[in-house]
Formats: structure tokens, sequence, C-alpha cells
């Protein structure tokens, strides 16, 4: 195995790394405790009870709250200090385990036998006079202090007798060793652990150990013995207790013997080459490292020989202490591969303790990120749905009364077109019942009460007369309903059926609210006149004006004559009952309907308009209420916005550590600020960052810009990967902020400046343009600032990326700025209208014209000859557009036609984003053949 030279850590380097932990921890945990306060009290005042109820029910802080606890971790082996970082060894061996202690801390601290394990756990600090005491499980020092006169721990003092080991306050206690030793004033103790698989007392002590710090675990597996049972059943147990724990794999006894070398006819290289593989091999296969590391790179995977070094370093002591160190042999002996091997150990070591710390920040940040982004994204759902909700409630009230009042109409007209017809049935009525009616009247008994002995002959014959028409009255009433029922409402009813059809329609795409309910009730019984279905106030109606009407016809006084024949005289009572059905023609049953009809829906209508101001106020209520909500969103979301980019700082403090701002590789500027390479460890470009000077308030508006472009993720949008803050040291309220990015090439603006590119090539930019607004349109987020500039394009203009999202905006938070370039503003935008995603299509349309164009060096007619920005404002309002390219000619209509639907003046006849990118595929293909 190749020994890459390894650069030793400053002394000290590693404290310098926890006090940073520690403040970038108390961080976090600050950011934590403020976004779950925002939840449990502003959010509960600001917001409906029920939005607050599902964001409680949706963001679990639990377990990012024990994350963020596991970065506190208590002490129960005694610490003075409780989230003081431990490296602890664990293994099978003991004396794997204590012979790599002693080495890494070049001295013999840790007795060395070939007992099984260690009965209480060990733990080593740096103190520059030597001392062992003992503590309890709850850190109190128990007896007295030793002070050493050498620094080996006794293994009496470290081991316990057989009968002791079931002890519980015993074997929890742990011996603290203070020793000087360069090692350990990096700032990081040594816990040296119980092995596991003894008993249980010990395995929870061994567990105990790991899961009490900051752990840096080692594990130790002699080379001889590999990957066993035993110690896959350790790894396991590991990987249970400390969730996310990282192990540093170190695989000891690699020296070979000269009798091995002749028994197995192979070279020591070989043999440990074989070692070093077959154990690498089989923790891959146990997931324990990544099956695309190898053993060479792999960061957490060494193979060392403690006994060459221990050799070694007793050699030199003997040199020493003979006073003939022989600088020759000495160099010889630390160039040795084992030496150099345990050099390149300890370094890997503190890195490895320092990946630690950053794996632990940004494990924990990226949890409290998470929940942050899932708030975020609910208040941009929620805000969203507020607004269209409200849109279409409006505009469902419009439709309804619109469509109300045109039935309205058309039921009037249905029953009057249908008077002919219904003068035949009526005509058929009278033909089928005048004969029985009459015949009644013939066959007709006064009753006894009409004549009495005092009355006169005039008062016999009007009682007679009396009786006559109410029995006429009755039969005709009768007869009316069955004429309604059977046969006169029913020739509407085939036209009726096509405008309950029509209602049927709208209500699919009508939600089930008060207005609907009015409109249903109105239309679709209203003016239903089936009589299953006919409501029984609309018959009943009808009835009383029929009565009405026959009545007022009985009491007409010409329809009084005198009596020349006796009462009892069938002929007279048929003349009588003659008189008074002729009076009841056809035409005025026919004529008495149709009022009644047009009475009933005009009283319907009537209803309705009552009932719909009703509504309509229940309606502007609701909307009021939610949009008083939706307000309270807009002024909430940037304050959880600047959280998530405080929590997304301190995980780029760690995640880009060693990298920096080129600040002669300028890449470009912009209104916000000015962009350039990042470099990375080594010194390569690897990112681009925009370093925007900022005061405080402007401060949530690019932490809004900070949050949606580090969550959207998209081959055809510019995603940020990371963010730095730095208070400016002069003025407090001024910050320098650093938006780390992925590294494009150039825009497409100045590409197209700067060559000449075939018309397919510029027009495929445009396509991935349009396919990166349908992804955010489908996001529900305007871009509100497209334009070639924004428009990033790699080196080999096969990655074409929108960026700058400074200006973006949920569909649910924008209102009526004006914002954006001018030459790619849509009118509605100028004009101060409300406006939506269209806006964004209207844009790319200007784009596609410049990208068609392609140079760069020409501008629509209108624009060149205006002479100011609000020139130019001013005539797009007024509907100016590019002409047609005189080269367009020799391409497809459908790319002039494209554009033109695209700066639209009516945002509605706009296509979307994804029918632009359908057309355009379409284009770029036809171009391609």
């Amino acid at each position: 195995m190749a020994i890459p030279q390894a650069e030793a850590q400053p002394i000290g380097f590693l404290d310098e790394e926890i006090a940073e932990f520690r403040s970038n921890r108390d961080l976090i945990k600050e950011h934590l405790d403020t976004t779950q306060r925002l939840l449990t009290e502003s959010f509960s005042k600001a917001l409906s009870p029920e939005f607050s109820a599902k964001l409680k029910e949706s963001l679990k802080f639990e377990p990012v709250r024990q994350k963020v606890n596991q970065l506190y971790r208590g002490n129960q082996t005694g610490s003075s200090d409780s989230s003081k970082p431990c490296i602890i060894i664990v293994g099978q061996t003991k004396s794997g385990k204590s012979s790599f202690i002693n080495e890494l801390l070049g001295g013999t601290f840790v007795a060395q036998s070939q007992s099984p394990c260690t009965a209480r756990v060990t733990r080593l600090t740096y103190s520059d006079r030597i001392y062992v005491l003992v503590r309890s499980k709850t850190g109190e020092q128990i007896g007295d202090v030793q002070y050493l006169e050498k620094p080996t721990i006794e293994e009496d003092l470290v081991k316990l007798k057989d009968k002791d080991r079931e002890n519980k306050e015993l074997i929890s206690s742990t011996v603290e060793a203070g020793i000087k030793c360069e090692f350990l004033r990096h700032g990081i103790d040594i816990i040296d652990s119980p092995g596991l698989n003894e008993n249980s007392s010990l395995d929870s002590l061994t567990l105990g150990a790991i899961d009490s710090f900051l752990p840096i675990i080692i594990y130790v597996i002699d080379s001889n013995t590999g990957i066993t049972v035993a110690v896959q059943n350790d790894l396991t147990r590991i990987k249970q207790t400390v969730l996310g724990a990282e192990v540093f794999y170190l695989v000891t006894k690699m020296d070979v013997s000269k009798d091995t070398e002749q028994e197995a006819n192979q070279t020591a290289q070989e043999i440990e080459e074989e070692k070093a593989e077959r154990v690498f091999s089989k923790l891959q296969s146990l997931k324990c490292i990544s099956p695309n590391e190898t053993k060479e790179k792999c960061s957490k995977f060494l193979c060392v020989s403690c006994w060459k070094v221990r050799g070694f370093r007793r050699k030199k002591e003997l040199m020493i202490k003979k006073n003939k160190l022989d600088p020759k042999a000495l160099k010889e002996m630390e160039n040795s591969k084992w030496v150099r091997r345990f050099e390149e150990v300890k370094t890997r070591i503190l890195k490895f303790a320092q990946d630690q710390f950053r794996n632990l920040i940004v494990s924990s940040g990226g949890g409290l990120r998470r929940i942050q982004s899932e708030i975020l994204t609910l208040f941009m759902d929620k805000a969203t749905n507020i607004k269209e909700s409200n849109l279409r409630k409006k505009k469902a009230l419009y439709q309804i009364k619109s469509l109300e009042q045109e039935i309205h109409k058309q039921s009037k007209s249905i029953v009057e077109k249908n008077r002919d017809e219904l003068l035949r049935q009526a005509g058929l009525f009278f033909a089928e019942r005048k004969p029985l009616i009459l015949d009644e009247v013939r066959a007709l008994k006064y009753s006894e009460s009409v004549i009495t002995a005092d009355m006169s002959r005039k008062d016999i014959e009007k009682k007679c007369v009396d009786e006559i028409r109410a029995l006429i009255n009755d039969r005709i009433i009768a007869s009316f309903c069955d004429f309604l029922k059977d046969g006169a409402l029913r020739t509407c009813q085939n036209e009726f059926d096509r405008l309950k059809q029509v209602v049927a329609e709208y209500e699919k795409n009508v939600k089930q609210t008060p207005t609907y309910q009015v409109l249903k009730k109105t239309l679709l019984v209203g003016y239903s006149l089936s009589p299953e279905e006919v409501r029984p106030g609309c018959l009943k109606y009808i009835i009383i004006r029929i009565k009405t009407f026959v009545k007022h016809i009985f009491k007409n006084p010409r329809l009084v004559f005198s009596i020349s024949k006796p009462i009892q005289d069938p002929n007279w009572k048929e003349y009588q009952a003659e008189k008074y059905v002729e009076a009841m023609s056809k035409e005025n049953l026919v004529e008495c309907l149709i009022t009644a009809l047009i009475e009933w829906f005009e009283m319907c209508h009537s209803e309705f308009l009552d009932n719909i101001a009703s509504s309509e106020q229940l309606v502007e209520s609701c909307m009021k209420l939610t949009e008083k909500e939706r307000s309270e969103i807009k002024t909430l979301y940037p304050r959880v916005a600047r959280l998530h980019m405080l929590t997304m700082d301190v995980i780029s403090k760690y995640k880009y550590r060693g990298f920096r701002i080129d600040t002669e590789g300028n890449l470009g500027s912009g209104a916000q600020g000015e962009v350039f390479r990042v470099l990375n460890e080594s010194g390569e470009p690897a990112l681009a960052a925009k370093r925007i000077v900022s005061d405080e308030p402007s401060l949530d508006d690019i932490a809004t810009e900070v949050y949606h472009s580090s969550v959207l993720k998209h081959e055809n949008l510019v995603h940020v990967v990371g963010v730095r803050l730095h208070k400016s040291k002069s003025d407090e309220k001024r910050w320098t902020v650093e938006i780390y990015m992925e590294l494009m090439c150039c825009d497409a603006w100045n590409l197209m400046q700067r060559h000449r590119l075939p018309v397919r090539q510029r027009l495929k930019i445009g396509l991935e343009l349009a396919k990166a607004l349908q992804f955010l349109h489908s996001s529900e987020l305007i871009h509100r600032d497209v334009k070639l500039a924004n428009v990033l394009v790699s080196e080999d203009l096969r990655q074409v990326k929108l960026s700058d999202f400074g200006l973006m905006k949920s569909t649910g938070f924008v209102n009526r700025t004006l914002v954006g370039t001018p030459i790619y503003l849509a009118p509605e935008l100028v004009r101060g209208e409300s406006y939506h995603t269209s806006a964004d299509v209207f844009s790319l349309g200007i784009a596609l014209w410049y990208l068609f164009e392609g140079t760069g060096k020409r501008h629509p007619e209108y624009v060149e000859i205006m002479p100011s920005v609000g020139a130019i404002l001013l005539a797009g309002a007024l509907d100016c557009r590019p002409t047609r390219l005189p080269n367009m000619s020799d391409q497809p209509d459908q790319l002039w036609d494209l554009m033109e639907s695209c700066w639209s003046g009516t945002p509605d006849s706009r296509p979307t984003a994804k029918a632009a990118v359908e057309s355009l595929q379409k284009i770029v293909d036809s171009l391609e053949s």
C-alpha cells in the first residue's frame, strides 16, 4: 500500500476546531429554539387554527431536537467538560487496543497483557502533572488523587476482580489519568473501553461510553483474525447505539515475520496486501465502507504495525539514555514504512475527528433546514391556495350570476315559445273535459240548504247558480291540475332539461360553496317542470293563480243574466254551465298558465338575487379572513427564510472550509452584486459566488432568494449550494453575503456577442430556458426577471441554466409591484395590474426574438428609438412588439407564431411554459432534420 506523506497538524488546531464546533452548535440550537418558538407563539396567533394545527402535525421537531441534543451529550464517565470530544478505542483484543493507544501517545501509558479486556473505562486526558483518580458514574471523585512519577496506569487499578464485575457501582466507575503528552494537547481525550460480548454489564458500559461523548470511534481489527462474527456484532451494535456514527477502522499486527514469508512462499509486502485487502473487502460487503472507495484513498481505513513502531521508540529511548544518538540511524528508522505509517495514523485520526465535528453540525443543521424548508413550502402552498381560491370564488360568483341571468331569460322565452303547443293541448283538454263537466251539472242535485221556505224566487235562483258555479269551479281546477301534470308542462321539459345539463356541467367546476347552493336551489329546482321533480311551491302557486282566474270569471258582471226557467230544469243547468265554461276559453287558460309560470320564475330570480347577495357578503367576509391570513403568512415568510439562511450559513462554514473567493476571477456583475470564481482547497475553480453588500432589511429578500435557489433542483436551474454571511466590522447594520452556486462559463447574452452560434444552437438555449420556466411554474413560482443575461451556459454549451432568483416570488405572494428588466416586461406589469406566470412567458417570447437575432447588438425598433427606460415601459404598455426579422422568412412560421403568442397583450391567451416547450422542441427538431 502506498504511504502518502502526512502533513502534521499544528498543536492546538483541534482546540480551535472544538471551540468553533461549540459556537456553531449553540447557533444551531438557537435557530432551532427560535423556529419552534415561532411555531408555538407567532404562528398560533397569526394563522388560522386549522393551518396552525396542520403545521404542528406536519413538522417533526423531535428527531431534530434529539440530533441537536446529541451535540450536548452528557458525560457518564466523569469528564469535567461534558462536551469534550474523545477518541474511543473499541476492539476485540486488549493488547491490540492498548498497543495502539501507547504508540499513539508515544509511551507506555496503558498496561498491556493478553487478558480479554479492561473492566472499567479508562480516560486519558492532558495534564502537565501526571495523576490518576477514579470517578463515579455521576462524575464525583472516589478516593484521593494519586500523583505518579511514571505515566503508566497500573492494570490492577483498571481491572476488577471477578466478584466485582457484577457490582454496578464499581463497574460503572471510570479511571481518569492526566498525562503530559503532545497528542492530547490537540484538545481531545482518549477512552480505552472494555470489550464487547463478555458480559451484559461490560457491554452496557462500553456502549454507554461510546454514546456519552462526542465520539470519534476507532475500531481496532487484528489483521490475523480479520472480521470475525464477534467483530461484525460489535460494529452492528455500535451503529445501533449511535445513529449515523462514523467509525475509523484501524488494522493492526500487519508486520510479517520471515518464517511466515517462507511458509507462505510470498514476500512480506504481498502478505500485507492480502491481509489489508481481505479486511477492506469484508468491510465493504458489510456496508461499513462505500463500495466506491479504494483502500489507498479511504479516509477511515488504515493498516499499522504497533510492534514495529514500539521497537523504533524503544531503540530511540535507549539511544537517548546512553547518550549515543546516531542521526543517520535515527533518520533511517524515522523513514521506515511502519513509522511513517503511524505518523499518517495520527494525522488521519485528527482529520477524522475534524470531519466528525463537520458531520455533526452538517447533519443536525440539515435536519433543521428541512423543517424550515417545509414551513416555507407550506406557507407558499397556503398563500397560493388562498389567492387562487379567492380568485376562483370571485370568478365563480360572476359566472354564477351570469349563468342564472341567462337561464332566467331563457326560461321565459321557452315558456312563450311553446304557447301554440300549450293552446293545442288546452283545446284537447276542453274537448275532453267539457262534456264530462256538463253531464255532472245536468245530474246535479242541489243541497237541501239551497232552498228554504222564506226565500224569494230571485234568492233561490241565485243560490242554485252559486252551487253550479262551485261544482264547475272544483271540476275545472281538478282537471287543470291533471292537465298541468299530464301534458301542458311537458311541452317545455326537453328544453329545460338542456338548461339543467348546463348547470350540471357547471357543477363540476364549482366547489360546494354557499353560493353554489343558491345556484342549485334556483336553477336545478326552480326551473324544473317535470311532475316528479317540480317543486311543490311552483305547482301550488300556479293552481292558486288558476283559482283566482276562475273566481274572477264567475264574478264578471257580463255573466249575470235573468233566469226564466225552473231551477230544476236540466237544460237550464246546462245553459248556465255552458256560459261559464265558454267564459273560461283555452286562450284565457293558457294565458293564465304562462303568466303564472313567468311570475314564478320572476319570484325565483328575485329570491336568487337576494340569496346571492347574502352569499357575496359571506364570500367577501371569508376572503377578508383568508386575505388577512395570507398577509400574515407574507410577514412570517421572510422571518423563517432568514432563519433558514442563518442555518445554511452554519452548515456552509464546514462544507466549504478552505474555499476562497478569487477576487481576480470576476465572472460578471448585476444589480445585486458581483459574481466571482470560488477556488477549492487545492486552489482550483470549483464554484461561483455572488457577493452582495446588504443592509439589514434587505437580508429578508436575499434569504428568500437563497431558499428558493437552494431547494429547487432542476437541470435547467442554477443550484445554490451554500451561503456565508459576514457582518461589517465598521457598520454592524451592513452585511456581506456570499451565495455559493454552480460554476458556469458565461451568460447567453455575452455568449451571443462573442460568438456567432448556429440558429438551432440558439433556439436550443431558448428551449432549455422554457423548460426551466415550466418547472418553476409547476412549483407555483414566478421568476419575474427572465432575460438572456440571467441564462447561464457551460463551456461546452451542453448545460443551460436559468439564474438570479432575487425577484422570484410564489404566486401566492405576488403583488402589483413593477419589477424586472424593461424590454422584457409584460404590459400588465407596466400597467400595475395583477399578473401570473404568463408574465414570464411574455419575457420568454422577447428572449426568443433576441436569440433568433443572434448578435445581441440589435434591438426591436421601438427600443432603438426610445430615449429612456420610461419610454420603453410605455411602449410595452401600449402593445409595441418586435417586428419580424428579415431572415426569419427562411424559418418555419411556427417560430414567429410562437413568439407572437408569447407576447400577446392578453395574458390568458399566451401559451403555458409547457406548451412553449412542446412547440420549441418541434421547431428545434425540424431544424436538425
